[in-house]
């Protein structure tokens, strides 16, 4: 039961993600007393930029995971792209992580570049599963839906945000 669990963790890795970013922010809304809107952006921008695109960077890079991430999203393995998404992923992860420590305008930048990056990410895969019928775990799964999700939640939790919320 333990390794059926760890592996729907893993199909749905995103989803664990977001869901760690509400408890997170929750925990941190409940007992820290930090504004709603401000609790959930400093917390997506940790865990679903930073620490997911920072696994995403080591996952995609290094073998043998970077071939079973291939195989999931329905590349061949050995795709020089892999190391491409590897870099995007790690320089928005290091973006994700530095949110933690600096905020304002730097927030904001990273919010922006991170839900480009995500939203298109999400538009290839829809592209991808129309063009090829495409319907590997990592395509077609939940990772389609929260990248193209997670920018929404994002961005308006960063108008909010700037709204004074």
């Amino acid at each position: 039961m333990f390794k059926e669990i760890l592996k729907k963790m893993a199909e749905n890795f995103s989803v664990v993600y977001v869901l760690v970013a509400i408890i997170y922010a929750t925990v941190n809304v409940l007992v820290y007393d930090v504004k709603v809107v401000e609790a959930f952006l400093a917390s997506f921008l940790f865990w679903c930029v930073g620490i997911q695109c920072i696994s995403g960077c080591v996952l995609h890079w290094y073998q043998p995971t970077a071939d079973k991430i291939a195989e999931g999203i329905g590349w061949a393995p050995g795709s020089p792209f892999q190391k491409e998404v590897a870099a995007a992923s790690g320089a928005f992860g290091i973006l994700g992580i530095l949110s933690s420590w600096i905020g304002g305008d730097f927030w904001t930048a990273t919010a922006i570049g991170a839900s480009f990056m995500y939203f298109l990410m999400g538009i290839g895969h829809v592209l991808d599963i129309v063009k090829t019928k495409n319907t590997s775990i990592y395509n077609a799964g939940s990772v389609l839906y929260t990248d193209l999700l997670v920018p929404v939640v994002l961005i308006a939790l960063l108008i909010l945000w700037k709204m004074g919320y």
